[in-house]
């Protein structure tokens, strides 16, 4: 598992987009007894193809739904 920073830094994106993209369904982070968000490590791939879908110009929704068919 890795840190909202890490994931952050590894994607490219702002460690405030991560948790909106869990309220809309993209990301289902765990949480440690601290109540940090701890993210697979898979989740960079999915960061990742949010961001390439978003520059094509799909909506987050769009993205939900795509994505609920890839493996």
């Amino acid at each position: 598992e890795i840190s909202i920073n890490f994931l952050a830094r590894r994607t490219g994106t702002a460690a405030s987009a991560l948790p909106y993209y869990e309220t809309r369904g993209l990301l289902k982070p765990q949480r440690n007894r601290a109540g940090q968000r701890r993210y697979p490590r898979s989740d960079i791939r999915r960061v990742s193809i949010v961001i390439i879908a978003q520059k094509f110009g799909f909506c987050l929704r769009d993205i939900k739904e795509l994505r609920a068919a890839l493996p």
